[in-house]
């Protein structure tokens, strides 16, 4: 039988263990993906419980027409992956599928929010899929968002995305610009 001691000092090795997998996890995509460049727009720049923060989408990956997938049946909820191109400097989306692209492709792994074909009036509508990454959201460091505004302005995202598909935010850049 384990003491109280015992257990206590378990579930807080545990939660170590955990915080380090997640953090050895983002340094592994880090060290190993493939930087892309990706346009923004910003939706949310500031939470008074959690304070400063930008919360956006991506202009060309996370609303995405459902004709580019093909015919296949994209339910709410689905793991899809993106498959990406590059446009001049941003990358976007050039088909969505829901197994995992060939070697040598870029694509960023996703779970469809909205727009699945359980929410078309039927199957062939242009409907937009609406893709969530877990890279919607930007920490910025304390009193650097205040009085700041997206607006007239150009937003993107450098993003590093491992064979995977798995995708980590490195850097926001403002009209060309490394922010904040």
């Amino acid at each position: 039988m384990l003491t109280k001691q015992t257990k206590f000092i378990l579930a807080i090795v545990l939660q170590v263990v955990i915080v380090f997998g997640i953090i050895i996890f983002k340094v592994f995509v880090l060290s190993g993906g493939t930087d892309i460049l990706l346009r923004i727009e910003p939706v949310d720049p500031r939470d008074m419980l959690r304070g400063d923060y930008a919360t956006f989408q991506y202009s060309n990956i996370s609303n995405i027409d459902s004709y580019i997938s093909g015919g296949q049946q994209i339910r709410n909820g689905d793991t899809v992956y993106v498959v990406l191109r590059q446009s001049g400097k941003y990358w976007m989306a050039q088909n969505i599928q829901k197994t995992k692209p060939l070697s040598g492709e870029i694509a960023l792994k996703g779970k469809v929010a909205s727009g699945g074909i359980e929410t078309r009036s039927d199957g062939f509508s242009n409907q937009r899929i609406h893709v969530v990454y877990g890279i919607e959201e930007y920490f910025i460091p304390e009193g650097k968002g205040q009085g700041f505004s997206f607006f007239n302005k150009e937003a993107a995202a450098r993003v590093v995305v491992d064979e995977s598909g798995n995708a980590v935010l490195k850097q926001i850049f403002i009209d060309d610009k490394p922010w904040p």
